[in-house]
């Protein structure tokens, strides 16, 4: 991007650190795209003129309504899919405990499948989705927008929420913490947010999700061979 300087005025150059290309470049466009274009053959004006600063009030922004909050959000792509993969494995699991049935053996063994097999699916779902939170906790601050979460008004609750990009208020991951911290969205999927946190704090709950999926598995095996047992 690039203000322009009252004449004989040496040019300035401002890196932006810290942050995303994504972040960064949102933030370009934002700051051109609110300059107004300069008819040709006009004479220039200094750009200092166009920059303004002002603070926004804490309490404003508590008393905000998330009014886009009844808005639906589009679904994304990996979300579908992962929902296909569980009605999928549902569907099967519901199908080997007819076949038990079918097969002539007694009710409590399918209902035994079902038992065993539900469980793992939850587990299997819990696992999927810390797996999810944990990558976007490291991959979001590192290659989404920052932005920072403040005390809104959320059906009625005070909460914490952050605007996107699209200009939509939703509502940030994080219980109340009495002062704003910063949190990191999709440039593609906003919705898709995630607080900012250290590495260290993300690798700490790195063995959950193992734990999880070893469970799932072991549970896995057994729905299957259980018909075999006798």
């Amino acid at each position: 991007m690039e203000l322009t300087a009252p004449a004989g005025t040496e040019s300035t150059l401002y890196r932006i650190e810290g942050v995303s290309r994504a972040a960064g470049t949102v933030f370009a466009e934002a700051v051109n795209g609110s300059l107004p274009e300069r008819p040709a053959g006009q004479d220039r004006v200094d750009g200092s003129t166009l920059v303004s600063v002002t603070p926004r009030d804490a309490d404003t922004d508590a008393n905000r309504e998330a009014d886009s909050e009844e808005e639906a959000e589009p679904l994304q792509p990996a979300v579908l899919v992962i929902r296909c993969v569980m009605a999928a494995v549902a569907l099967g699991l519901v199908a080997l405990a007819a076949g038990v049935v079918l097969a002539g053996d007694h009710v409590s063994r399918a209902l035994a499948v079902l038992l065993l097999g539900g469980t793992g699916l939850a587990i299997g779902r819990t696992a999927v989705r810390t797996v999810a939170i944990l990558w976007n906790e490291w991959y979001l601050p590192r290659h989404g927008i920052t932005a920072e979460a403040r005390p809104v008004l959320i059906h009625g609750e005070v909460a914490y929420g952050y605007t996107a990009t699209d200009g939509r208020l939703r509502r940030a991951p994080g219980g109340v913490r009495g002062e704003t911290y910063h949190v990191a969205y999709h440039p593609e999927h906003p919705a898709r947010v995630a607080a900012c946190k250290s590495l260290g704090a993300v690798l700490k709950w790195l063995p959950l999700p193992v734990v999880f999926t070893a469970v799932t598995v072991l549970l896995g095996w057994g729905t299957v061979a259980l018909p075999a047992f006798r």
